[in-house]
């Protein structure tokens, strides 16, 4: 029985000799990787389809589901067998496959292209030509013949290397395939940046990258202090994350979390300032394209509070050593040496979908005392606020401890307009099962106190008069400097006739605090405190 021989063709159309193929004519048999006919610059075909190895420079990336397709090139010859998943075997910085050509039933007339793409990418091929007796490949380049195995099995070995899915060379970036049924961390090659996608986040497998960001402004309208870091590879703060293919929708089924290093101008900020920043996401072509993301933990950056270097972990050795040797030669990154003042709430945001995303602090906040400081925690009834909003940069306190309610709890409290159990929590200085309108000579006020200076602070006030409703009655707002003198005060429209609730708002540079109360011997009920750090431009 004749063996099989194939032929690797890098070049050049078949020979003479093999003119009598029925390959379309305007296919010419070539191979290519990263060193031959403009190949992915991170991809190289290994022995014995090429004789090379790899760049020393480069970091195999080993967390990718790379898609092997055997196509008959010949008219009318469509997909002979692909291999994924795990058909796959990962070694020695290398993905194997073995292809058992005798399962194929291989014409010698015909030419055959090995191709594997990672998720919608093409990496490389290479035209295996089949010639009717001997039992070797032929690589027409070096006219080297290497023996096939017994069983006429072609060993297909290649190399991808970090870099592979990302735009640009020389970016610091990260790739690997995130899995219906498991979760999966991606991390960049500089850890700068990173992302957690949870099991059930998607429905089928999809390729992620994280790229660092050399285009500034990194955000564009997003507003100052905003803290992009140094271009380049190395401590760079703007990165991009991206989905191949895209998302249904442009959505994950469920919430990932996305985490970026702060810079050094970040962590040059005081404590409380720096637990104030949270990253913000752009969404070029949408209605409100900037957006802030609940902070959240991203154990898998070591910039991280919670670093914990186990967590999803599903990276190779050879990649991990190669990580830690990179580490030992390459510059530090600039948060190393400010570990002492790390933040608290972690390096990471949470969000339903990829794009471009940048820290920054918020020059707007919104508190409706229903729910948490994180945006989407239920807030009881009943519950002490007084630093339950700190790390949105506010704490609340109170002028009289010794009142109808006395302590120095301060309350989100539901018995609203509307009565007890009404639903909607307030906040007051009594706690649940005590009314929540307090007034301010019988009571005291409240203090709100931000961390950072505002420049216009507003809540929402319902006066509703002295006690008897004899007469009508007002609430009021105060602004107070860092000494704690008054700025400037509003009060409310009387209650009567109708009790409702209004907005009063105060404003003034460098406003380090307010209080607020029903005036006088008038009672109020408070709700929704909103304060601006910057004054939005006006359009």
């Amino acid at each position: 029985m004749k063996r099989t021989v194939f032929t690797v063709a890098v070049v050049a159309v078949l020979a003479a000799c093999q003119s009598d193929r029925t390959s379309p004519p305007d296919i010419s048999a070539l191979i290519q990787d990263a060193n031959h006919n403009a190949g992915n610059a991170f991809f190289f075909w290994l022995p014995p389809v090429i004789n090379q190895q790899p760049p020393a420079t480069q970091v195999f990336s080993g967390q990718l589901s790379p898609l092997v397709t055997i196509t008959n090139l010949c008219l009318g010859g469509g997909v002979v067998r692909t291999f994924s998943g795990a058909d796959l075997s990962v070694s020695n910085a290398a993905y194997h496959v073995n292809w058992h050509t005798a399962q194929d039933n291989l014409n010698p007339a015909c030419t055959y292209r090995v191709s594997v793409t990672v998720g919608t990418k093409l990496m490389g091929f290479a035209d295996v030509d089949v010639v009717s007796n001997g039992s070797e490949l032929k690589n027409v380049v070096t006219n080297e013949f290497i023996p096939l195995l017994d069983d006429r099995t072609l060993p297909l070995q290649f190399f991808i290397g970090v870099g592979s899915q990302c735009v640009r060379t020389g970016s610091d970036c990260g790739e690997g395939t995130a899995h219906p049924d498991k979760g999966t961390v991606i991390v960049s090659e500089n850890g700068q940046a990173g992302v957690f996608v949870p099991a059930g986040a998607v429905g089928a497998d999809v390729t992620i990258s994280v790229e660092s960001s050399d285009e500034r402004p990194c955000i564009p309208g997003l507003l100052a202090p905003f803290f992009p870091g140094s271009t380049g590879a190395v401590g760079n703060s703007c990165y991009e994350f991206h989905a191949d293919p895209p998302l249904p929708g442009g959505r994950f089924n469920t919430n990932v979390t996305v985490g970026i290093c702060p810079d050094a101008n970040a962590f040059a900020l005081d404590h409380g300032t720096l637990d104030l920043l949270q990253i913000f996401q752009f969404d070029a072509g949408q209605e409100s394209p900037i957006r802030a993301l609940n902070n959240v933990p991203a154990p898998f950056l070591h910039c991280d509070p919670n670093f914990n270097p186990t967590f999803g972990a599903r990276r190779s050795l050879f990649g991990d050593l190669a990580r830690s040797f990179a580490a030992l030669f390459s510059p530090r990154p600039l948060y190393a040496s400010s570990r002492r003042m790390m933040f608290d709430l972690g390096a990471g945001g949470s969000t339903d979908g990829f794009s471009r995303f940048e820290w920054a602090l918020p020059s707007a906040v919104n508190i409706n005392f229903d729910i948490g400081a994180d945006g989407s925690s239920p807030v009881a009834a009943g519950t002490v606020v007084n630093s339950l909003y700190s790390r949105l940069g506010v704490t609340f306190s109170r002028s009289n401890t010794n009142g109808p309610c006395p302590g120095t709890g301060v309350y989100a409290n539901d018995h609203g307009p509307s009565g007890f159990g009404s639903g909607q929590n307030n906040v007051t200085v009594c706690p649940e099962g005590v009314a929540s309108d307090f007034s301010e000579n019988e009571f005291g006020d409240i203090v709100a106190t931000f961390t950072e200076p505002q420049v216009l602070v507003c809540i929402g006030a319902t006066p509703l008069g002295p006690r008897g409703g004899a007469t009508t009655g007002t609430a009021f707002i105060e602004a107070l400097d860092p000494s704690g003198a008054t700025m400037s005060r509003v009060e409310s429209a009387p209650s009567s006739p109708t009790r409702l609730q209004q907005t009063i708002c105060v404003s003034g540079q460098n406003i380090a605090a307010v209080r607020f109360a029903g005036t006088g011997d008038g009672f109020a009920i408070f709700d929704n405190l909103s304060y601006v750090r910057i004054q939005p431009p006006i359009l």
